[in-house]
């Protein structure tokens, strides 16, 4: 009897340590859940403890792959759930669910590294900066991101596309422009933490993640700013950005604090919220330098201005 008995509890575990479910162990052994759960707590396992456990990891993993934009199929295939209980987990937490031509959308979109927001290394805060000023996130439908500039820094976008380690095609963005149009609920939703709305361009402020940088400064003035020598302005050096009355303010302040350039005023410009800085001379060779020098990411062309500034 002994060891007839030791011989079902090897058997619990053994199914248990296989993944099988509580269920499952019971029709395998002929043996009721509480008879399990006792021979489970027996041998150090807390049946009720580590369910609960596995369940919020297996609900994270869930929540991550829907992000990605992964489709129903391949989360039930992968993570070896059903239909129903994936469709349950993302309704507790309020998602709904992606539509089939949404779903379609996203199958057939490009490789891209969802992550590359995650971390807020140098390369990815001027990327943020190029965005801040000269891109456009969808909030309301399909989650996109895109990033248009003129057709002369298609180079540029090159490089946008292996940061994000994506092989998505740059397409034509209107007279003279290209862009960049990718696919990313994870990376849309990372932008939205970071302060970025479906209409930025009247409304956003520099998140304080973001307001310290130079590399996110080098990235809004290579975005929606200007670089000129004195060869293109015949005068003197000359340096500008645009943008809300907040990331204008915020800019004049990170020049006073970091360069030590005396405070100005901005020049309001057409439009709802849009107004504009400039610098000359010496104080336009000092910002663009801190920006510039020594920096591993740039538009070319603004980067060939400062180094004539020198």
């Amino acid at each position: 009897m002994y060891k007839k008995t030791n011989l079902k509890s090897e058997e619990i575990i053994r199914l248990y340590k296989e993944g099988k479910m509580l269920t499952e162990i019971t029709q395998l052994t002929s043996s009721s859940q509480p008879t399990i759960k006792k021979v489970l707590i027996n041998n150090g396992i807390d049946y009720n403890s580590e369910r609960n456990f596995l369940k919020k990891e297996v609900l994270e993993k869930v929540i991550e792959l829907y992000k990605e934009g992964k489709s129903q199929l391949y989360i039930e295939q992968t993570l070896k759930l059903t239909r129903k209980t994936i469709r349950e987990l993302l309704k507790s937490l309020n998602i709904e669910y992606r539509s089939k031509a949404e779903q379609h959308y996203l199958n057939n979109t490009t490789e891209i590294n969802h992550q590359a927001f995650d971390e807020l290394t140098p390369e990815a805060i001027y990327w943020i900066g190029m965005l801040y000023t000269d891109g456009h996130i969808e909030q309301k439908n399909e989650a996109s991101i895109e990033l248009t500039l003129h057709e002369q820094d298609e180079t540029h976008l090159e490089k946008f596309k292996q940061f994000l380690k994506s092989n998505r095609k740059i397409s034509n963005g209107g007279k003279n422009c290209k862009r960049l149009r990718i696919n990313s609920q994870k990376l849309r939703d990372r932008l939205v933490e970071l302060g970025f709305t479906h209409n930025k361009s009247n409304t956003i402020v520099p998140h304080n993640l973001l307001k310290n940088s130079k590399d996110f400064w080098r990235g809004c003035i290579d975005g929606d700013g200007g670089v000129y020598d004195y060869e293109h302005t015949n005068s003197t050096n000359h340096l500008t950005l645009c943008g809300t009355l907040e990331t204008i303010f915020e800019f004049i302040i990170f020049c006073n604090n970091n360069i030590n350039i005396k405070d100005k005023y901005p020049t309001k410009c057409k439009g709802v919220n849009h107004y504009k800085v400039s610098y000359y001379g010496q104080d336009a060779k000092n910002i663009a330098t801190y920006l510039y020098q020594n920096s591993s990411i740039y538009l070319e062309r603004k980067y060939q201005s400062y180094l004539k500034f020198r």
